[in-house]
Formats: C-alpha cells, structure tokens, sequence
C-alpha cells in the first residue's frame, strides 16, 4: 500500500442562512474536478465531525473517505487500485489547472423542509504521507454561488 495515497476529505461549511442544528443534516454526494477534462468524485463514507450554532449560524465540519472517480481511464481497475492511482501526486501536479466546478451538497432542513445556502469555508484533501492538498482557493465562482443562494 502506498504512504501518500488518499485518505480523507475535509470540509468545513456555514449555513447563509439562521437554521437549528438539531434540524439540519449535510448531504454530500461528490464534487466535479476540471482539469484539461472533467472527472466527477464521489466518496465512500461521509461522516460529521463537528457541529456548531452561534447566532443561528450552523457550521459544519466533515470528513469523506474512500475516493472513487468515473474518470474513463481509470474506470476498469478496482476501487482499491484506484485509490493508489488517486494519491497526493495525483492531485499536486494538477493543482496550477485545477479547478472544482461543483460541489454536490446540501444542509438539508427537514423541520421546514427546505434547503438552507451555505458558503464553504474550507476543502481539503489529506493524504497517508500526512501531506494535504488545499482546495479551498480552486471552487470557481459559479459553483459558490450555487450553494449561497
């Protein structure tokens, strides 16, 4: 097995909006890299670390793992090989071109049953060598706007 592959994913969120903790859950199906193509992520396991609610205002700290793509080239070998392929190398060399056009996310408020617009405060990917990838920078524009309004 090898030491820099991948091995979990951050993301801290706060909701634009007042909303209950209690009546809350996050939602998180994958997110979409672009690159000179496109490659869609999803993640095995998401799990919540931390919640907080100050002033109405939830954040929301979680953790994804098991990172699998539908990247073509990669599509005929198992997950866990894939894992391997999708290591920290993986992701810094394409860091310069990179840029994260969707986030599929929701904080879901099932009291009123309605979406509540979040901003994301921080993505990152972390890796067995301990080395992470900050992502936070690389959201484009439209896809923030997508989960603030």
């Amino acid at each position: 097995m090898k030491r820099d592959k991948f091995k979990k994913m951050r993301l801290q969120l706060e909701t634009l909006k007042p909303a209950k903790a209690d009546d809350c859950t996050l939602l998180l199906q994958g997110l979409t890299m672009e690159t000179s193509e496109t490659s869609n992520f999803s993640m095995g396991s998401v799990e919540q670390k931390k919640r907080e609610l100050k002033n109405g205002i939830l954040a929301v700290e979680m953790e994804a793992r098991g990172i699998r793509t539908d990247d073509r080239r990669l599509a005929h070998l198992k997950t866990g090989k894939q894992a391997e392929i999708l290591d920290y190398n993986y992701f810094k060399s394409r860091m310069p071109e990179m840029v994260i056009t969707d986030i599929q996310a929701e904080v879901f408020d099932f009291r009123n049953n309605r979406a509540v617009p979040f901003v994301v405060k921080r993505l990152e990917f972390s890796f067995g060598n301990g080395k992470k990838v900050d992502m936070t920078g690389k959201m484009s524009v439209l896809s923030l706007d997508r989960l603030a309004s």
